[in-house]
């Protein structure tokens, strides 16, 4: 008897913190939540205009344009950055040729941008309209169909540079690049597709916190309908032994797949309180749903502190139902 009660005691024991953690855990994931706001960051606010369009003098092409095959061509994502004294606008399509004394002709089309992919998150446009010194911006170009006739008895050139022209008269870029695209059709042009000026990629700052967050999204799959909000929650549990405080808030970005666009918003830290360790805290979301996304099973997708630690990064189940 003596030699079965501690055993009993401890099952007793584990059974009651058992039922404890399942009754915190339901509470958390059912009973009130840190209320959601629209909060936008800081890094993403709209910005005023600049009075000065961006002059060539002003711009520095960033190392050498690197492309990489896509289909029968290349592709090469151009980084400029604002090396002057006074933000400016940057905007509008610019032209882009490759300098070379003969050498087949060069024709231009118009390319969309490229699209940033979750878990990354660009500058607003509007950055593009105030350009700040020691910002970027970018533009992506295209290049098909180089066919370049080899001469005998002349040493075969390749272009010299490849040459950025700002729009509206404003000056030009020169910049190394690493390869040219293969000859498919000697009767046709070489084709140089440019999209129109685009905002950088926000780079990465400070963690907000040294507390390691684990993070989940309860009651799923979570259900929404076209076009409406979509309400959710997401609970961050401390699994380190740190507390978790709030004094440098953090944003985190969201993106329902695969129709959805990633938005960005500020943690309402203001209503919120520190994360003891092992404890957890609700955080209320919401998130636009598309009107065209696809009926059924979707896609979630959350992080935090998307601007330092990227943690923690978390996939949910979302039911469309019309």
């Amino acid at each position: 008897m003596r030699a079965t009660l501690p055993i009993v005691l401890l099952v007793l024991a584990l059974a009651t913190a058992c039922d404890s953690g399942s009754k915190q855990q339901r509470q958390v994931a059912t009973g009130p939540a840190v209320p959601w706001i629209a909060t936008v960051p800081p890094q993403l606010a709209t910005r005023t205009p600049a009075k000065a369009a961006c002059r060539s003098a002003e711009l520095t092409i960033l190392g050498q344009v690197r492309f990489i095959a896509r289909l029968q061509g290349a592709i090469a994502l151009v980084t400029l950055q604002n090396t002057g004294k006074r933000a400016c606008r940057l905007r509008g399509r610019p032209s882009v040729g490759f300098v070379k004394r003969g050498g087949p002709k060069q024709v231009q089309r118009q390319i969309p941008p490229t699209p940033s992919n979750f878990p990354e998150v660009t500058y607003p446009e509007s950055s593009l309209l105030a350009l700040r010194p020691g910002e970027r911006g970018a533009v992506t170009i295209s290049w098909l169909n180089w066919c370049d006739p080899v001469v005998k008895g002349v040493p075969h050139v390749p272009p010299s540079a490849l040459r950025l022209t700002l729009p509206g008269g404003r000056g030009h870029l020169d910049a190394d690049y690493n390869a040219v695209p293969p000859c498919l059709d000697p009767r046709l042009p070489s084709t140089i597709g440019v999209s129109r000026f685009q905002p950088s990629l926000v780079p990465p700052g400070r963690f907000f916190t040294n507390a390691f967050l684990e993070g989940s999204v309860p009651s799923q799959p979570v259900h929404g309908r076209r076009g409406r909000l979509l309400r959710f929650r997401v609970v961050l549990k401390n699994r380190s032994h740190t507390p978790a405080t709030f004094e440098r808030c953090p944003a985190y970005i969201e993106q329902l797949a695969p129709a959805g666009r990633v938005e960005a918003h500020q943690l309402n830290c203001a209503a919120a309180h520190p994360i003891a360790p092992g404890k957890s805290v609700a955080f209320g979301m919401r998130l636009r749903v598309p009107r065209n996304a696809p009926l059924g099973a979707n896609g979630l997708f959350w992080e935090l502190d998307p601007f330092g630690s990227h943690i923690p990064q978390l996939h949910a189940r979302v039911t469309i139902n019309g």
